[in-house]
């Protein structure tokens, strides 16, 4: 195989809950027999870098699927309030380009002022199952929170694996950015929560999208899914219903997380036959 033609695996943002529901998706398709392959390549933002993080490690599945199952007591439950929202949302009002969008918003970010700024190094230690970077192709998706330009941080680069994670993971008016090669970085999920068109290559992408929200048209998933070209081979597997049920209306809630990655595990045995029929594909562009 090709490196263009290597399957894609894009991993998007979600909180607390999404870091559930992919994995217990990822079990799910592991049950009948659909895996992420040594040669795939990762793309992870914010939650999905945690996931993405985690499934490279060397940690089985089963071990993570527990870990999910009895609780997190190391994350937080705390939700941005509705004043909060309103304000990242007036941020990206009329933004023009994604860097435009993700400038604003990094001015948020900077402004964070936080008690305790070891704390969202510590949760992503925590979240971890191995703090070194592995053999595998794994790319983390952040956002310069100055310059609103987005970077993908890779085994390569340098980086602590843990810095990376949390960086990704760094919300605006919830965590402040984190410093990185003398740059502050926020949440991937400032240029697009799902960043699906930076799969690379040609091969067949499986992307799980725990939300849908769109900084602006350039992160609608139809838009990046358009950019990969229509012969290419895609799958999006969002929520369904009984994940939806069993996750609520707060992304941070931690109480719901072992619920949720159950329902998940249900949600991926269903999806398996088509998720499994998508890699067998090949795709020419």
């Amino acid at each position: 195989m090709t490196d263009d033609a290597r399957p894609v695996w894009v991993l998007g943002g979600g909180g607390v809950t999404g870091i559930a529901w992919e994995v217990g998706v990822l079990v799910g398709l592991a049950d009948e027999g659909v895996t992420v392959t040594p040669e795939a390549v990762l793309i992870g933002t914010s939650s999905g870098a945690v996931v993405g993080a985690q499934i490279v490690s060397g940690a089985p599945l089963g071990e993570l699927y527990e870990r999910q199952r009895q609780g997190v007591a190391h994350e937080t439950s705390t939700a941005l309030s509705l004043l909060h929202l309103l304000r990242l949302a007036r941020a990206q009002l009329f933004a023009r380009s994604p860097e435009q969008a993700a400038r604003r918003l990094g001015r948020l970010a900077i402004a964070t002022s936080t008690p305790d700024p070891s704390r969202q190094r510590r949760i992503a230690e925590a979240r971890l199952p191995s703090h070194t970077w592995k053999d595998a192709d794994l790319r983390i998706v952040v956002v310069d929170a100055e310059s609103g330009s987005s970077r993908t941080i890779t085994r390569h680069d340098g980086v602590s694996l843990v810095d990376a994670v949390a960086a990704s993971c760094a919300m605006p008016l919830s965590s402040a950015p984190v410093t990185i090669d003398g740059h502050r970085y926020m949440d991937g999920g400032m240029r697009s929560t799902l960043n699906l068109d930076l799969a690379p290559g040609v091969g067949p992408v499986v992307a799980l999208a725990p939300s849908t929200a769109a900084i602006g048209p350039w992160a609608r998933i139809a838009k990046q899914r358009a950019a990969l070209g229509e012969t290419r081979r895609v799958e999006l597997l969002l929520r369904d219903p009984a994940s939806r049920r069993a996750q609520g209306t707060n992304v941070m809630d931690r109480s719901v997380v072992p619920a949720l990655v159950a329902a998940a595990r249900d949600q991926g045995r269903r999806e398996a036959s088509r998720v499994a029929a998508a890699l067998a594909t090949t795709s020419h562009s």
